[in-house]
């Protein structure tokens, strides 16, 4: 397929404090409108994980307010195997697993239905987020992966994608390749425990690993971005600022529109549901609004 038209692209999760999707406490619409808002002019593409009361509201809003954006919708499909290799990870039961398999095809009947239902204002799907990687415990087949794929290319008009970490989709995902109309790629040199000065040269050439692998695929970057608080694991205190975070995604949202590709920063503002109880764990700090919607 053809590139997607450049322009400027973010993930959205719009969690305040005290709400999660784990305990389906969701943003208002209130709030959801505040963070469009904030995000029209700067944002021409949002990114959204799942098909949750979260997603319907934000898609009911452009709609209402005619909103200039154009959403990536995504499956956030439930665990249909364990990580045999990974220990750490709680083991499904095996009847919770097939149990999952029917509460996924309820998901993707309802994502092809939002796909119609918002056809204007929504670019893309994925078929998932990260699903075969070692950090997650919601596993998926890569088999369940392309049925899923070929299963709402038939259904929708959209092209579908499948969002998974850089590494990923070079060790295994050579079957999804050719199914996906285009591929989506995460790099985070943090996690890599690079500093500022290797960072965009890290990202850029993660991502030419997956596109040199997939020649005749598109492929985009989904998932990058700095955090800018750390408790020290992995990401140095030092290096988790502010000051890093706009040197970094100045950095690859200038290579992104000078090479034509789309680039979606992660993430819009900062998450608190995410992580434990340290309010410094890197995950609950990768957006560029802080959490009561300040800039950083």
């Amino acid at each position: 397929m053809k590139n997607f038209k450049y322009n400027s692209a973010i993930n959205y999760s719009g969690y305040r404090l005290g709400q999660s999707p784990l305990t389906r406490t969701y943003p208002s619409k209130k709030e959801i409108l505040e963070d469009l808002l904030l995000l029209e002019g700067e944002f021409y593409y949002l990114r959204m994980y799942d098909c949750t009361e979260h997603l319907h509201s934000t898609l009911e809003l452009i709609e209402e307010h005619q909103l200039n954006f154009q959403v990536m919708i995504g499956l956030s499909m439930h665990a249909e195997e364990n990580h045999i290799n990974h220990p750490f990870f709680y083991i499904h039961k095996e009847d919770v697993l097939k149990d999952n398999v029917a509460k996924n095809d309820v998901l993707i009947t309802e994502i092809i239905e939002i796909s119609k239902k918002y056809e204007k204002y929504i670019s893309s799907i994925s078929i998932g987020n990260e699903t075969r990687s070692t950090c997650n415990n919601n596993r998926v087949s890569i088999a369940r992966l392309v049925d899923t794929a070929n299963r709402l290319k038939k259904n929708t008009n959209k092209p579908i994608t499948f969002c998974e970490e850089y590494q990923t989709w070079i060790e295994e995902l050579q079957p999804l390749s050719e199914v996906v109309d285009f591929i989506s790629l995460h790099t985070y040199p943090a996690w890599q425990e690079c500093k500022i000065e290797d960072a965009i040269d890290v990202a850029i050439k993660n991502f030419n690993q997956v596109q040199d692998m997939f020649k005749d695929k598109l492929c985009i970057i989904t998932e990058t971005g700095w955090p800018t608080n750390s408790h020290g694991s992995r990401i140095l205190i030092e290096d988790a600022t502010i000051e890093n975070q706009k040197i970094y995604n100045e950095q690859i949202t200038k290579w992104g529109k000078e090479n034509n590709t789309l680039v979606y920063l992660f993430e819009a503002f900062d998450e608190p549901w995410k992580g434990g109880d340290d309010p410094d764990e890197p995950e609950k700090n990768w957006g560029i609004y802080f959490e009561n919607r300040e800039r950083k």
